[in-house]
């Protein structure tokens, strides 16, 4: 049977490779080219991916560029009869793009999960030069992001498919149970934050925030990342040791949210951040700087954005959506738009197209 490629840099936890992952877990002639490390080593970091089997593909590509790649991609196309690449950010593009056209595969779709990565000159005259090779059919996360590309490279069609969630696995669950798991306490008010500690995600931010904030308020860390050690140093010299909790990397983190209060992304750049998504259908309500496509997957009734870099803001409307819960729940707003079964259908209608 004809096969759809999926094209990663590397299968490691990320919105973009969980995104990958549920699409193949819900299409089975998805098959999943992680172009970096093996899949032992991948399968170890994210046991998840051990339900993909032998549909995880790995090329142990170096660091640098890897001339020896196409002709490799090119191949594996071939072998296993590929009717469709989609390739997921810029480096996948580069070399499976490449291949697929060798390989004469018909259907190429290039997803863009955030427009601000060509803000260098160099991204955006090699993409300009791809784009001629390859004329992929592009996907956007969002509204904004659509923009950003097309500001950014020319006018393009592209066709806009949002992020979806699973909503069975994200839903209302007790906070009792929650609290008790991952040891959280009950009697504070939590403001939880999920994803990769890096620069770009401003968890300094946030924490600059808390230090504004009742000494009833607790921030919950759950990511690993590069700024970790920058982080506790941070929250060591603002005396907020006992109100701040670094849970590491969660593989299950939707058995977390229910413990929170709000949920905040205090973001410098986004796409279409998924997390917020998986916030709300859980019924939390969220608060996230107004970066990117934050603001398409805000509710409008319960969540607040507020403008990056700006921990006083941040700290303000942290305090009205704890102080002042809406009566509407945000899981209205995610169901059914935000739905994994919704975002399968759309790519699925793309590829037959």
């Amino acid at each position: 049977m004809a096969t759809t490629f999926h094209i990663v840099q590397r299968m490691a936890p990320g919105g973009i490779e969980s995104i990958v992952l549920d699409l193949a877990r819900l299409d089975p002639d998805v098959r999943v080219v992680s172009l970096e490390s093996d899949r032992a080593s991948l399968v170890k970091a994210w046991p998840p991916l051990a339900v993909l089997g032998e549909r995880l593909i790995t090329l142990s590509k170096p660091e640098g560029l890897t001339p020896g790649l196409w002709l490799s991609l090119a191949a594996l196309f071939r072998i296993h009869d590929v009717r469709a690449i989609v390739t997921h950010h810029i480096g996948p593009l580069v070399y499976a793009g490449i291949a697929a056209v060798a390989a004469r595969v018909k259907r190429r779709i290039h997803v863009e999960h955030d427009g601000w990565h060509y803000a260098g000159a160099k991204r955006r005259i090699l993409a300009r030069m791809i784009e001629k090779i390859v004329a992929p059919r592009r996907v956007a996360v969002s509204s904004v992001t659509a923009g950003q590309v097309a500001n950014a490279l020319g006018t393009l069609r592209q066709t806009v498919i949002p992020n979806g969630v699973d909503l069975e696995r994200f839903r209302l669950r007790s906070r009792h149970k929650a609290c008790q798991r991952f040891g959280l306490p009950e009697n504070r008010k939590l403001i939880g934050l999920v994803g990769r500690l890096e620069h770009v995600k401003g968890q300094d931010v946030l924490i600059d925030a808390l230090g504004r904030l009742d000494r009833t308020t607790h921030l919950v860390l759950a990511g690993d990342g590069s700024t970790r050690a920058t982080l506790a140093a941070q929250v060591l010299a603002l005396g907020l040791s006992e109100r701040v909790h670094f849970m590491g990397s969660i593989s299950e983190p939707e058995a977390l949210y229910p413990a929170f209060d709000v949920f905040c992304l205090p973001s410098r750049a986004e796409g279409f951040p998924r997390t917020l998504i998986e916030a709300q259908a859980c019924d939390i309500p969220v608060v996230a700087c107004d970066v990117g496509g934050a603001k398409e997957a805000v509710c409008p009734s319960t969540g607040r954005l507020v403008p990056a870099e700006r921990p006083d803001l941040l700290a303000e409307a942290l305090t009205q959506t704890l102080e002042m819960p809406s009566a509407v729940s945000p899981r209205q707003f995610v169901d059914p738009t935000f739905s994994n079964a919704i975002m399968v259908d759309r790519y699925r209608a793309l590829i037959d197209a």
